[in-house]
């Protein structure tokens, strides 16, 4: 049986019959897949632990058109971000950029590696003291990694200077601009600005 590995970032899970998810991951080699789980809703599944939202992981998979997972193995972990509820609904943001705004099964390594960066540096920063403006930092480069060029002049180092008030705006201009871009809403950024 031919299989492919890959390195990949859980962008999503969607359950699908009794208990199999769709999983669309963010992948290194292939860009933006999605593959069958089969099984993985289980209590007894193996694979369940190792497939926690926006892990960084090995997977194995087999097949075309929905591919099905064969194995998976976690690479780097993001405790917090599935701990603290404001870096759960930034990550989230983040992972929403990616899904829509990559097409299927175009690679693009350094948006991986700035996705990967990023949930590293959300997942090590502290929210309680200060609002370090870290998913502005990352919409900006990521709309420069897709080939992207916001209106504005924003300059992601200056913004680690800017006080919440000025994140706020900056967040809203780029938000603005994405969903110009993509041609409609980004549904996490309600939950995003509620919290």
């Amino acid at each position: 049986m031919r299989y492919t590995k890959l390195e990949g970032i859980i962008l999503k899970k969607q359950n699908y019959k009794e208990a199999d998810q769709i999983l669309t991951v963010w992948t290194r080699g292939a860009g933006k897949i999605r593959c069958l789980a089969r099984g993985v809703r289980l209590s007894k599944s193996r694979l369940a632990y190792s497939l926690a939202d926006l892990a960084q992981v090995e997977i194995q998979i087999t097949g075309r058109n929905l591919p099905t997972l064969i194995g998976v193995s976690p690479v780097r972990q993001f405790p917090t971000l599935v701990q603290e509820l404001k870096k759960t609904a930034i990550a989230f943001y983040a992972a929403e950029l990616m899904m829509k705004m990559t097409a299927d099964e175009h690679p693009n390594p350094p948006a991986f590696d700035l996705l990967s960066e990023f949930l590293g540096q959300l997942d090590s920063s502290d929210y309680s003291s200060n609002y370090p403006p870290l998913l502005e930092s990352f919409s900006l480069q990521l709309l420069d990694c897709l080939g992207f060029k916001i209106p504005q002049d924003l300059d992601p180092a200056a913004m680690q200077r800017m006080n919440p008030a000025e994140v706020e705006e900056t967040h809203r201009q780029i938000n603005q601009f994405i969903e110009y871009i993509i041609e409609r809403n980004i549904r996490s950024e309600p939950f995003l600005i509620s919290i």
